[in-house]
Formats: structure tokens, sequence, C-alpha cells
């Protein structure tokens, strides 16, 4: 884990803090200090950077560096250091605190994946704000005998984990993403001789993790490990339930398409028209989810239906298109079969933003 440690400010207790905290981390994660904009620039645009973490506010440099970071996909970690309670913002606030919190400094505290706060009374200050719920209380040990600099280190680390744990998919290499389709696909059909592409070893454990917490985190890790089972891999032993990570405000584990429409129908065609119905609900939510698909894929290779009565029934509860996107969106994620599809697949725009729902489904 490579962590950019950027201090905007001549901030004497910031610097020492900082410089305690990388010293504490130790071989735990990889930090560099950064006090000068031009410098963190330029470490951003040639290392690999896993995150950001700025320190302190109301230093626009701070704002013009994230811009950088966040083109590269690296996240950000904020630390206000009190600079957002009250009689801060206060301070001069017409000329100075006004125009700069609708420049740059409100966005940038938005956009943080968490802030790292001191104390309660700070934490009341940013609820009362509204602009970041994710906080995360970490004291300092320079002003308080409560922790010590070890504490505050690992538990900075644990932080900064969790916002790599989170919405994994968007730190997924390309080949870790083909590699989860391929488990998704054995998985379903429980034979790996439906996988036809050729698979590449996974030896990053962090891509490993990435994966797994992925699955965890979309309710099919069942499916995931009995595929890469399946297929002969050696999954790494991360035990994902003990993984905190961040959710989006709304979120809550959606029910299953078999809990919405229950099982009670009589025929199977009257079942998939349910099917469907409930899929272009969950499309109308922004609900659709990765887990939904496999149920979909794994409903349609076992049952048999008559596709002709099928697509009629569809065509006139006016599900047709619904289905035939979703038809696409089986291919790409769960690497559904052409033979076994009732209806061609649909590539348009629309199955273009249900892709952008279900990619977002975990983002922040």
């Amino acid at each position: 884990m490579k962590i950019l440690h950027y201090i905007p400010d001549d901030n004497s207790m910031i610097t020492k803090y900082v410089n305690m905290l990388v010293g504490s981390m130790g071989l735990e994660a990889e930090n560099v200090i950064v006090t000068d904009e031009a410098v963190a620039k330029e470490k951003l645009q040639t290392t690999p950077f896993h995150l950001i973490h700025i320190h302190g506010c109301w230093h626009h440099a701070a704002a013009r560096i994230f811009s950088i970071a966040k083109k590269r996909g690296i996240r950000m970690v904020l630390s206000p250091y009190g600079q957002l309670e009250p009689w801060v913002m206060n301070e001069n606030y017409w000329k100075d605190k006004l125009p700069k919190k609708l420049l740059y400094q409100k966005s940038l505290v938005e956009q943080a994946y968490v802030l790292i706060i001191q104390g309660k009374m700070e934490e009341e200050c940013i609820r009362n704000l509204g602009w970041n719920p994710r906080t995360e209380i970490i004291r300092n040990p320079i002003i308080t005998n409560s922790i010590t600099f070890t504490e505050m280190a690992q538990k900075t680390y644990y932080v900064y984990r969790k916002v790599l744990d989170s919405n994994t998919i968007e730190l997924m290499k390309p080949q870790t993403r083909v590699l989860l389709r391929c488990f998704i696909k054995a998985g379903i059909t429980n034979d790996s001789r439906w996988v036809t592409e050729d698979l590449t070893e996974l030896t990053d454990r962090e891509q490993w993790r990435y994966l797994q917490c992925y699955a965890h985190q979309e309710n099919i890790t069942n499916i995931v490990m009995r595929g890469a089972h399946i297929l002969n891999y050696q999954v790494p032993d991360i035990d994902v339930y003990k993984i905190p990570c961040f959710l989006p405000y709304q979120d809550a584990t959606p029910k299953s398409i078999q809990e919405s429409i229950g099982m009670q129908y009589a025929s199977e065609k009257d079942r998939l028209v349910a099917t469907f119905k409930q899929v272009r609900k969950l499309i109308q939510q922004h609900q659709l989810t990765i887990g939904h698909l496999c149920e979909i894929d794994k409903e349609l290779r076992e049952h048999d239906v008559e596709e002709d009565h099928l697509c009629e029934a569809l065509k006139d509860e006016k599900l047709y298109a619904t289905a035939c996107r979703t038809m696409q969106l089986l291919t790409d994620y769960t690497g559904f079969d052409e033979g076994f599809m009732p209806m061609p697949p649909l590539n348009d725009k629309i199955t273009k933003k249900i892709h952008q729902q279900i990619y977002n489904h975990l983002k922040i």
C-alpha cells in the first residue's frame, strides 16, 4: 500500500503529527510526505499511489492536487484537524472562508472517502456541517495521553485498508474482472467446460482481496468460490466477513428476485414474466445487481420454456426490450451463453446506462 501525504500548510503541529504517523506505521505501508504542490503533482504522475491523505483545509493547492489524483483513480482521505469547526469557519467568513468553501473546500470534503477526525466534538461539528457522513475518530497522541503513536498509526492504517476494501471493482485490473466472470460462470454451471476463455494466474494477493471483497459485498461469494474451485484456482484464505468497508448511504442488502416475486406460478412462462417485471423495477430504482443477474442466469439454464410464448407475453407486458437488455447484461457479467437465450441480446444506450448502474452499485 502506497500513501502520499500532502501537507499544504507550514503547520508545525500537523507536520509533527504526520512524521510520527509515518514513523510509527512501520512496513505496513509505504508513506511519502510532500509539502510542495509541484512535487506532489509530479509524484502523482509518476508513482502508482493507492491513496492520497490530505492534511488540513482551506488551501486551493490541495484541491488542485486531488483533481490529478482523482483522474488517476486514487482515493482521498482528509484530516481537517479541527479546521472545519464553526469558530474557525466564522473567522473572516465573508472575505475568506465563504469564497473558499464555494470554490473548492466543500467539494473536497464531499469527495473524501473518509474524514479522520480527532474527537467527539469535531465529529459533531462535521455531522452538523453535513458535507460528508463518513468519519473515523483517531485521537491525537500529541495532545492526549489516551492513545499512543503506535495505536494511532495502527488505527490510521485500518482506515486506509477500509477505504481500499470498499467498492473494489473500481480497483480490479481488467484480467481480474475477466477472472471474476469466469468464476461466476463456472460456479453457476458447476462445469469448467463452459468456460472457454484463456485463464491467467492471479498472483497478486491484493487483487485476490479485491475480488473476494466484491463477491462478499454483492452476496455472490458462494458462486464465486465454487467457480474458483472448479477451475482449480488456489484462493488465498481471506476472511472477508471480518473486513469492514464503506457502503453508499442508502445501501441495504437487496432482496433476491425470488424473495420479491415468490414461488407460486402456474407456469415457467408466468414466472419469467414476473422475473423480468421485477428486473424492470430494479432498473428503475437503480438497484439491479450482479447477484440478481446470477439468479436469472441460473433460472434460464435450469428451466425450459416455450420461447415464442414467452416473447409474446413479454411484448404484451411491454417487457420485451427489458428482457433483451438483460440478455446482454448476462453475457457481460455472468458469461451467459447464446444458446440459452429466449430472445436476442440488445446492447443500446439504455443497456450501457444499466451497466453503469451495476458497476456503480457500491460506489460512494
